[in-house]
Formats: C-alpha cells, structure tokens, sequence
C-alpha cells in the first residue's frame, strides 16, 4: 500500500497486513452509554463483533451461556457502572459456564472503574481479567492481539487512520477515508486538529468478507446496483465463488467489476449504518469536504467506477473533492460531486477564473461538467456551497435526492442505474478507460 498526504508530496511505502482475526464479545451495562462504549471499541479496534449481551439481557443465564459458548470469543469485553455490577457478575458467571471448556480461554477486556474492577476480578476467573481506564488504552491491547505479538506489523485500520489524518491536515479541512478490502470495510473521518472517528468494520468486504455483505444487505439489495438483468442463483453462485477467484487477483472483466462495485456500495451503506448505531458522526461524514478512497475500490480499472460506488454507497450531501489511492499507486484528485438536495429545479452557479456560468439542474439529474479548474458552487435556494478542484472527472451534479431511492421494478430501476454507469463512464460502452 501507498501512502501519500497529497499528490505532490512524496510517498512512503509501508508493508501493511490485515491482521489476524479477533472475535471479540460485549457486555455492558443497562445504560446506552455503556453500549455505545464497548461498541466504538470494537469498531474503533477492527475486531469482530461475534455476540451482545446486556446487563438486562432477558434471555435467561443459560441462554446467555449458549450463546457466548457459541460465539466462541477471542476476547469479552465488558463496561458498566457500579449499579451494573451485579449484573455483571452474573454475565461474567455466564461467561464461565460457556466459555470454560474453550481453548484458549478468553480473556476479559473490562472498562470499569477501580471498584468495579476489584469486585468483578473474582467472577472472572480462570479468565485472564485486564482492566483499562480509559477507550483508547483498550483499543491498542486488542491491537496488539491482532498483530499477534508481531510488533513490525503495521495494521491497514491504523494505517487508513494517519492517511485520513494526513488528508485533513494538508487541507485545512475535515476528512473522511473509505477503505474497502477482501474482508473490511473501514470510515475514518478526522478533524485537522487530529481527532478522528473510526470504523473499521470485518468482516464485511469483497472478498472472504463478500458473504457478510450479501447476508446484511440481501441479494435483492446488491442485484439492484447492476446494469443489466441477472437472476439471483447466477448472482449467488458468482458471490459465493468470488474468494477462490479472487486468489488470482482483482477482477479484471466487467461483470466481475461491476459486481464487486455493486458489493462494495452494499458494504459502505452498513459501515455507515454501523458507525450510526455507535453515534458516530455520520452527518459530518457525509458533509466532509474532501474524501479519499483506498482499497479495492481505489483499484478499479477507472475512476469513475470508484466514484459512482462512491457516491451510492456514502450519499455524500455537500460539496466534495474525492481523491482514490490504489494499493499500488499515488493518490490522485479524481472529481468534485455536488449534492443538489430538494425535489424541485435548482441553478448551480460556477465560478473560475475564466468566468462564471449558471445552469439548471433538474430533479433526478445524474452527470459530469468537464471542468478541470479551482471553482466556487453555489447551489441556489439549497443552502450549498463549496470551493475545490474537480479532477479528472470534472464536476459530479448529482441532484437524485438523499436518501437515494432506487425503482423497485426491474424494467425501472436497470435502465435507471445503466445510465448513471454510462454518465460516470464506468461501463465499456463509451469507450473510455477511466
């Protein structure tokens, strides 16, 4: 992988691995704070999320057993405040029911206070017990369990993290990263002061992670996103057999892109329901002047395939410059999308130093201005307005709505998406390479 701060700084190469696979349990206490915690944590850590268990869980205590027992967890993390220590205790006694035949036990990951600590240590045992004062201790130990003890590792979720960073710092603005692997999915958005927001979600990919994406989002959901009519025991047998295709590389024919683009919207539109569920900043994600795209979906053979997923799968709603960055190249500037929210005709001013032009964008409208220059938009009546450089592509109008409804019917809905692929030259039909 490449990582660069802009495209006309110079790049350092970094070995980057995935890291090894960590199922990771969460018990938390009655309040929605204490959910929220533990959730971030493990968004935030890149583990995967295998069982939830609430302090007023209702299932009863061997059902709580069986259900740890098979989630079968590397690591059960758990917070909670002192009037949730009782019931803690009782999940922790669960926990030992279910889990203490596994080898290797589970450890127990606990984001409580000193007293909390000291009164569930003995329920815990014979589960190595490890308590953290604060989230982001906890996230680097279950790290280091993905690094497995390797510590020249370098995660890719950390690595997204600085390039996403780097991204807000050289321009002043907030910034989100979009990463789309075989088995991840990750949305960092970071603050030019250094905060950032992460989820790192697995699995939930292209590849070993394309069966998660196909059981959340449905067939019907991915099926929608492809051009041209396909029934779905052809559609299941293509998904089913892509992690054994995939051996040889990314795909290289148009059906097996234009699956995996159809796949990849599918597996951003849940990270980002995941990032919702954990009261992360969705809104700010979707509003982040400049966004940066890696991973497989920076890889595809044109830019406008990597924009068009893009913006199906993440709805930006505001003026955006979009950057992609393949695993194996440079960043580069690929376009700039203009989000014209509303159901009724809006004007678009643009102004460059050449001049200024006005135009009316209809509702549903789905295109590209060829523009390469610094510009300034101005959508009227909509209260958006933005400054950037459009890129390759030039300037994306997209007035289709938010939220993007797609037509149920078949007869609708394909020609519908053919000539969004066809406006963003994502298909071989203009004979374009992207």
């Amino acid at each position: 992988m490449t990582v660069s701060i802009g495209t006309e700084v110079p790049v350092e190469r970094t070995s980057v691995a995935l890291g090894r696979s960590l199922r990771v349990a969460l018990l938390h206490g009655r309040e929605e704070a204490s959910r929220l915690a533990v959730l971030r944590v493990a968004l935030a850590s890149g583990a995967e999320i295998v069982a939830r268990v609430r302090a007023t869980e209702p299932r009863s205590f061997v059902e709580a057993a069986q259900a740890l027992r098979d989630a079968k967890p590397d690591v059960v993390v758990i917070q909670g405040g002192t009037k949730d220590q009782g019931t803690l205790a009782e999940l922790l006694e669960a926990l030992r029911l279910g889990c203490g035949a596994q080898r290797p036990m589970p450890r127990v990951f606990a984001l409580v206070d000193t007293g909390v600590a000291h009164a569930l240590r003995p329920r815990a045992d014979p589960f190595a017990f490890e308590r953290f004062a604060a989230a982001p201790e906890m996230v680097e130990a279950l790290r280091d369990l993905r690094r497995a003890a390797n510590e020249d590792v370098v995660l890719r979720d950390v690595l997204i993290e600085d390039a996403a960073r780097a991204l807000a710092t050289t321009n002043g603005t907030a910034a989100l990263a979009v990463d789309v692997t075989e088995r991840s999915t990750s949305l960092v958005l970071a603050h030019p002061d250094g905060r950032i927001e992460a989820a790192h979600r697995v699995p939930l990919g292209l590849g070993m992670g394309a069966d998660h994406v196909v059981v959340r989002a449905s067939l019907d959901n991915v099926r929608r996103w492809l051009p041209s009519p396909i029934d779905a025991p052809a559609l299941l047998e293509r998904v089913f057999n892509r992690p054994r295709r995939l051996v040889e590389g990314p795909p290289t024919s148009e059906p097996a892109v234009l699956l995996e683009m159809a796949l990849a919207r599918e597996a951003i539109a849940h990270a980002l329901r995941d990032a919702a569920d954990a009261a992360l900043d969705v809104a700010a994600m979707r509003a982040a002047p400049s966004i940066l795209v890696t991973g497989r979906v920076a890889s595809f053979p044109r830019s406008g395939q990597s924009l068009l997923v893009l913006v199906d799968g993440l709805e930006p709603n505001a003026v955006t410059t979009v950057f992609r960055e393949p695993d194996e190249g440079r960043a580069e500037r690929i376009g700039m999308v203009v989000s014209v929210p509303g159901r009724r005709p809006a004007k678009i001013r643009i102004v460059r130093a050449s001049g200024r032009s006005v135009a009316r964008v209809a509702p549903g409208s789905f295109g590209l201005v060829e523009i390469g220059a610094d510009v300034e938009v101005a959508v009227s009546g909509a209260g958006v307005r933005g400054h950037g450089r459009s890129g390759e592509l030039g300037l994306l109008i997209d007035a289709r709505g938010r939220p993007l409804s797609l037509p149920e019917r078949d007869g609708e809905r394909v020609p519908a998406v053919a000539r969004w692929h066809t406006a963003l030259h994502a298909t071989g039909a203009d004979g374009r390479s992207g």
